[in-house]
């Protein structure tokens, strides 16, 4: 099966999203804790985003577990600015964008790697007990 173009442009725009996380505190010289949690979890957040990236080049289906957790931490980009009182607003701004970027696209391919699963099994009635992107 090969992955639409749709589903290959929502994994880079996922990885822009960590990209732009990562680079915001950096370049507006955020306070240090700020700074490490935003750039960690972008961090952690491009990981899973990569994998999931490269898992829909190599196989044609986005893998669910990473395109979960990338929706999770790109969750916490959202909120992670919040829950500090030093945070100006462009930071907050370009975080939560970034986020929004990875958290939005990442569960695009977490759910096709579930249509993926359900829709093979339905249609074909093979055995691709790995089709939604475990490895």
């Amino acid at each position: 099966m090969d992955a639409s173009r749709f589903t290959v442009a929502s994994a880079v725009v996922a990885l822009l999203g960590c990209l732009i996380a990562f680079v915001a505190p950096l370049a507006l010289n955020a306070q240090p804790g700020i700074r490490g949690s935003v750039t960690l979890s972008a961090v952690v957040g491009a990981v899973f985003a990569g994998k999931n990236f490269t898992t829909i080049r190599e196989r044609g289906v986005p893998s669910f577990a990473a395109g979960m957790m990338a929706t999770v931490l790109g969750l916490w980009l959202i909120v992670a600015p919040l829950q500090y009182d030093i945070v100006g607003a462009p930071l907050t701004a370009l975080t939560q964008f970034g986020g929004m970027c990875l958290a939005a696209f990442s569960a695009y391919t977490a759910l096709v790697a579930v249509e993926g699963f359900f829709g093979a099994s339905e249609a074909g009635g093979e055995d691709e007990s790995d089709s939604i992107g475990y490895s």
